[in-house]
């Protein structure tokens, strides 16, 4: 068998269509092209050599197979285009010569088509993880129309995958975050994915700074200037391009009788992260509150943007270890605190999301050893300055108690996912809508999102929305997170929703 490239090539040298400095290719170049071909589509040669005298042709095309040995299809592939390319750089210029525009199309279509069956492939990890060794090349095949659309390496590997399913996202060269659970993440611009902070596999606490270009699909580390401490549980809040951080658990909070407080710093992600001399800064807030008591230090909280205000909501006292239902509002143009009422039941690894600009949504989490009710929402109304409980709506299925889950909106939708429930990973996901929870009905609308799948089985992850705005189609994304076996992951899944937004 050979190449389709292969045979136009030899066509053109037959049609006299080369440049006259001689045969395309040598006999031993082509004895070696002919072993590759055999090599990558029929594997290591295993047949009984010809008779020389008889088929000198076909004993010389034996010994040069059998000499690859057991090498992989993969390899004997790239190595057969390195061969072409050394010796015709303009191969491509040879390989379309005298088709027609239609022809040259179709052709790079298909190219286009086969480097997106092979990153599904490595996605879902039919490939394994020996395929994750990605040319610059072949990012260059998928991300073609980046310019076009700020998520194209998404609407490239959803092309012709079903809606509303996870997926993994394939690494595409050696560079990326290092695994981790309980850290941000943040969407900007619409076009990257910025992860910071954490703790890693080995309980290491982190605080570098990552981003994920949506229109390559690569990853890029950018160092913190003046960066903070590096913590896990922290959480955040963005607002424009600036990345507010109330801190988590710090290896500086060690002393049990000093009191510490809820230290606020930003990261201004507005730097242009495509060029790594961008500078991004990491600044500590110097907050006040009139003289009254600040709020205390604690993680696995949550940070949700209400209005003109940041709402910090529950966690874990850092000092005593003990659950919180305080909130508290953080006023970012001029760094200060104002104590609100505290919720109908303290919480901590909870979800928050914001409706209105007045309404702070509350979602399971736990209390000491207890979870929460996951069918009911606590909702805050910050006019008003009361909290009150949304009950399920009857005859629907509602998602189980769980703490470490992760949440995100999109519309009026918030999509709880993953989680555990202190014996298991939960690998479902459910979905709200959040109007029924505010409106004259006061009822929580629960249906089910996706059941029984073991990517996002874990506690821990960060969750973020992104729109193609001239496709009105939505994805999630989820990043890190724990499994049960208490190791921190490192991947990206995504799914593409099947509503389209205008």
């Amino acid at each position: 068998m050979r190449t389709m490239g292969r045979e136009a090539m030899l066509k053109s040298m037959d049609d006299g269509e080369t440049d006259g400095s001689g045969p395309l290719f040598d006999e031993d170049r082509t004895l070696l092209l002919d072993a590759l071909e055999r090599q990558a589509s029929s594997g290591p040669c295993v047949g009984a050599r010809p008779w020389g005298f008889w088929d000198p042709r076909g004993a010389l095309e034996w010994e040069a197979w059998s000499m690859l040995r057991k090498i992989s299809a993969d390899k004997a592939m790239e190595l057969y285009c390195e061969v072409i390319e050394m010796r015709y750089p303009d191969w491509f210029n040879i390989l379309v010569r005298g088709m027609s525009e239609k022809q040259k199309r179709a052709l790079i279509a298909t190219a286009k088509e086969c480097a997106l069956d092979y990153y599904r492939a490595l996605a879902s990890g039919e490939l394994g993880d020996t395929a994750k060794a990605t040319s610059k090349q072949a990012r260059q095949v998928l991300a073609f129309d980046s310019a076009a659309s700020p998520t194209a390496f998404l609407d490239e590997i959803f092309v012709s995958a079903a809606d509303d399913e996870f997926a993994k996202l394939p690494v595409l060269d050696d560079s990326s975050p290092r695994a981790r659970s309980g850290h941000v993440a943040a969407m900007v611009h619409g076009d990257t994915l910025f992860v910071s902070h954490g703790r890693s596999a080995n309980s290491r606490l982190l605080g570098d700074l990552w981003g994920l270009d949506l229109s390559t699909g690569t990853w890029s580390a950018r160092s913190l200037r003046w960066p903070g401490s590096p913590c896990a549980g922290m959480a955040s809040a963005l607002i424009d391009s600036k990345l507010f951080c109330f801190r988590g658990k710090s290896a500086a909070d060690c002393d049990a009788s000093a009191v510490y407080v809820l230290n606020v710093s930003t990261i201004e992600l507005s730097a242009d992260f495509s060029s790594s001399d961008s500078q991004f800064k990491w600044t500590h807030v110097r907050a006040t509150n009139e003289g009254e008591a600040l709020p205390r230090a604690r993680l696995a909280h949550t940070a949700t943007v209400v209005g003109d205000s940041v709402l910090i909501f529950g966690g874990v006292d850092s000092a005593s270890g003990d659950d919180m239902a305080e909130c508290w509002a953080f006023n970012p143009r001029n760094a200060s605190w104002r104590r609100l009422a505290d919720g109908t039941r303290a919480r901590s690894s909870h979800t928050a999301t914001a409706l209105d600009d007045r309404y702070l949504i509350v979602c399971g989490g736990s209390e000491a050893n207890e979870l929460c009710d996951c069918s009911m929402v606590d909702v805050f109304d910050a006019q008003s300055n009361e909290w009150c409980t949304i009950q399920c709506a009857s005859n629907v299925e509602a998602p189980s108690p769980r703490a470490g889950h992760a949440a995100v909106v999109v519309g009026s939708r918030w999509y709880i996912i993953g989680g555990g429930d202190n014996e298991r990973a939960l690998q479902d996901a459910y979905c709200v809508d959040l109007r029924g929870c505010v409106d004259e009905r006061r009822t929580a609308y629960w249906s089910v999102f996706a059941r029984d799948n073991p990517l996002i089985g874990r506690e821990g992850m960060s969750a973020s929305a992104v729109m193609n705005a001239a496709t009105g189609r939505a994805y999630i994304l989820l990043h890190g997170g724990s499994n049960f076996a208490a190791s921190a992951l490192n991947d990206t899944l995504a799914c593409r929703l099947s509503t389209v937004h205008a």
